[in-house]
């Protein structure tokens, strides 16, 4: 079950999320990845990207070819200006993202796009391994 399940009680989200801080594995994607190998996310809350820095002994990122921009400007605008304003849609959040599509650097109280992580390694070697994947997956 995943914390944004529809009709999960808020409290069991916010216990699903700690509880992901703590798992053993972590399975997930990222918003962008740069040519160079950057991992480029943008969070709500910021339990995925902070599961990603630290927590879970392992993090796979199973990432899709539309996901691949040459550089980190390119990788940010992909987030905000696409994988953002989607993910808002799915969630069903109340933004004008929503409404229109595009990102307006707004401060809507339902507002998805808080922290920002730029991810260039880890002291722990071999704990994030990427899995690209020769197809678009995901926004």
């Amino acid at each position: 079950m995943t914390p944004t399940a529809p009709g999960l009680a808020p409290e069991e989200g916010i216990r699903l999320r700690i509880r992901g801080l703590t798992a053993d594995y972590l399975i997930t994607s990222t918003n962008a990845i740069t040519l160079d190998g950057q991992l480029v996310n943008l969070d709500g809350q910021g339990n995925r990207v902070a599961a990603m820095c630290f927590g879970p002994k392992k993090v796979i990122l199973v990432v899709g070819l539309n996901k691949v921009a040459p550089d980190l400007e390119t990788a940010m605008a992909r987030v905000k200006h696409h994988a953002a304003p989607i993910n808002a849609i799915r969630l069903r959040r109340a933004t004008p993202c929503v409404e229109t599509g595009l990102c307006s650097d707004c401060q809507s109280p339902e507002r998805i796009c808080n922290m920002w992580s730029i991810i260039e390694g880890h002291l722990v070697a071999n704990r994030i391994h990427v899995k690209l994947v020769g197809e678009d997956l995901g926004y």
